[in-house]
């Protein structure tokens, strides 16, 4: 099994005036292991194929990250921002899988 220390993002949304929300990142260094790797590619009407991660990786879980953990956006891997697809809890690790690039939505 693979090994994973990375940055995973957390978005949350604060009210910055009346009746305006903005997203706010908090990036946090996680480790774990990668329990699977596996991609695939879709073509698409662009020149170049769509690709997804469909990545398990266990991650061993803090009081933050349990308190949080539905606020898991994107997990960074290899200097790209792949999105969490799926969030699984098994005590004392939060299992996530990864889908295609973050693009801040």
């Amino acid at each position: 099994m693979a090994k994973f220390s990375g940055l995973v993002g957390y978005v949350t949304q604060e009210e910055t005036v009346p009746g305006v929300w903005t997203d706010v990142v908090k990036e946090r260094k996680m480790k774990g292991d990668i329990i699977r790797q596996s991609s695939t590619s879709r073509s698409s009407e662009f020149v170049h194929d769509d690709v997804s991660l469909n990545h398990r990786i266990s991650l061993i879980g803090d009081a933050y990250a349990f308190d949080n953990y539905y606020n898991i956006r994107w997990v960074k891997m290899d200097t790209i921002l792949w999105k969490v697809n799926s969030i699984e809890i098994q005590r004392p690790r939060i299992i996530v899988t990864l889908g295609e690039v973050w693009n801040g939505e």
